[in-house]
C-alpha cells in the first residue's frame, strides 16, 4: 500500500452510464421481511440482462480526439488538464478511460518499467463516505487472494481524495462475448469453463469468503499461449467473509439464490446456485427462471419453490451427466445444495462425460435473443473490464 501527497487537481468526473435494470445498491432500504428492494426509478423497458458496452483502449496521449463514447454518453477522454498523484505517475503511464460509475473512473494503464498494461481503478472517497468500511473489506479481500482464475490487484495507492487500484486487465470479453466469437462451441468448451469457474469458488470458499455476484459478465476469458481460453472471475464488490449467516438482499435477480430472497441466512453456496444457473445456460442459451411479462414477483417466486425445466428440443441432445450437475448446483435446500469441492469432483467436469457435439449455433442464437450480446462492444480492442462499480458502495444490483 502506498501513500500519496494530495493530488493537485482531482480527475474530472465522467457521466454515470445508464443502469442495465432497476438498480438498487446492497445497502437498499427495505419495507420488511420478504419485501422487495425499492429501486430509485424505473428506465425505459430493456432486457434485465442487457451488458455495458466497452469503449476502445488507447494510450496515444497525443492523440487530437479527446471525446469517446460510452454506454451511450459521451466522455471526454483528455488528460491535458488531469493531474494523477506522482506516486502514480512515477510507475505508470495513465491511459483513456475504460469505464466509469457512479464513485469510480477506470483508466487503462501501462507499467511504465515493464510495458505491462492494467486497468486503473481510481475511487473517489468522499462520494463513499461512511461507507468506507465497505471498500476497505473489498480491498483487503482483493489482497489476500492469489488464484490463475481470479482477477489480480496488483497495487494500491491512496491520497486523500482518491484511492487508485492496479487491476489486472483481461482481454478477450466476458463469458459471453467468448461463446458469440467461436466458430464451435460444445459442452466440454462449457465443461471447462464451469471447472475454471469451480475451481475459483473452492478456492474462494476455503477461506470463507463469498463472492454473492457470480454471473456472465463478471466471468473474463483469457486467450492463453497455447491457444486455449480459461476464465478468470472479477468484481468483488459484493464480497464478503463468511462467520455468520448473511441477511443483506443483493446480487442478479437471474443468477440470485433463494435462500437470499427468503432473508433466511445464506452463507457460501449462494455462488453455487449461481454457477448452476450459468450451467444452465452455457447449455441452452436461456436462464432457468424467467417471467414472461418481465415480473420481478413472478421470477423471485420461481427461484423460491426451485421450478424450472429442461425443455424440448433444446435439452434432447444434452448428456445426462450435465443435467444431473445442474440438478445437484440448483437445489433450493443449501444443504443438499453442492459444494464448490463436489462441482470440481463431478464427472462432467473432472471426468470426459461432457459431450463434443457442436451447439454453437443453437446456443448463440438463444443467448442474442435474451441477452444483450449485440451491443457495441469494440472487438478489435480485446477488452473487457470489471472494474468500474466494484465496491460496494459503487455496486448496482440488477433488478428485473
Amino acid at each position: 500500500m502506498v501513500k500519496c501527497p494530495l493530488s493537485p487537481r482531482r480527475p474530472r468526473r465522467m457521466p454515470s452510464p445508464k443502469p442495465r435494470g432497476r438498480a438498487v445498491s446492497p445497502l437498499a432500504i427495505f419495507e420488511g421481511p420478504g419485501s422487495l428492494p425499492r429501486a430509485p426509478r424505473k428506465p425505459r423497458a430493456q432486457s434485465p440482462h442487457k451488458r455495458l458496452s466497452q469503449p476502445q483502449q488507447n494510450y496515444n496521449h497525443d492523440q487530437s480526439q479527446s471525446l469517446i463514447q460510452y454506454n451511450g454518453h459521451v466522455a471526454c477522454a483528455s488528460l491535458e488538464n488531469i493531474i494523477f498523484p506522482s506516486c502514480v505517475t512515477a510507475k505508470y503511464s495513465v491511459g483513456r478511460i475504460l469505464g466509469d460509475g457512479n464513485f469510480a473512473v477506470v483508466r487503462g494503464c501501462v507499467c511504465r518499467k515493464s510495458k505491462e498494461e492494467y486497468a486503473l481503478k481510481i475511487i473517489d472517497k468522499a462520494k463513499c463516505r461512511g461507507k468506507e468500511h465497505m471498500i476497505e473489506s473489498e480491498v483487503s479481500i482483493l489482497r489476500r487472494v492469489s488464484h490463475p482464475n481470479i482477477v489480480s490487484l496488483i497495487e494500491e495507492f491512496h491520497t486523500p481524495h482518491q484511492l487508485y487500484l492496479v487491476m489486472e486487465l483481461v482481454r478477450g470479453g466476458d463469458l459471453f462475448d467468448a461463446i458469440a466469437s467461436a466458430t464451435r462451441y460444445t459442452e466440454r468448451d462449457a465443461s471447462s469453463m464451469i471447472r475454471d469457474l469451480a475451481s475459483a469458488l473452492d478456492y474462494l470458499h476455503q477461506r470463507d469468503i463469498v463472492h454473492r455476484d457470480i454471473k456472465p459478465e463478471n466471468l473474463l476469458v483469457v486467450e492463453r499461449t497455447d491457444g486455449g481460453k480459461s476464465l478468470k472471475l472479477g468484481d468483488f464488490g459484493l464480497a464478503v467473509e463468511v462467520t455468520e449467516p448473511l441477511y443483506t438482499v443483493c446480487g442478479t435477480p437471474t443468477y440470485v439464490a433463494p435462500e437470499i430472497l427468503a432473508e433466511s441466512g445464506y452463507g457460501l453456496k449462494v455462488d453455487i446456485w449461481a454457477t448452476g444457473v450459468i450451467t444452465y445456460i452455457l447449455l441452452c442459451g436461456f436462464p432457468p427462471f424467467v417471467s414472461a411479462t418481465n415480473n420481478q414477483e413472478e421470477l423471485f417466486d420461481q427461484i423460491l419453490r426451485g421450478h424450472y425445466e429442461f425443455h424440448t428440443p433444446y435439452w434432447d441432445d444434452i448428456s445426462d451427466s450435465a443435467k444431473e450437475l445442474i440438478v445437484q448446483m440448483i437445489q433450493v435446500d443449501q444443504d443438499k445444495r453442492f459444494s464448490a469441492q463436489e462441482v470440481l469432483d463431478h464427472p462432467w467436469v473432472s471426468d470426459d462425460e461432457a459431450l463434443d457435439r457442436n451447439l454453437h449455433l443453437r446456443v448463440s442464437h438463444k443467448l442474442g435473443l435474451h441477452f444483450d450480446t449485440n451491443g457495441p462492444q469494440h472487438k478489435d480492442a480485446g477488452i473487457t473490464l470489471m472494474a468500474a462499480e466494484s465496491t460496494p458502495c459503487l455496486h448496482t444490483v440488477e433488478v428485473l
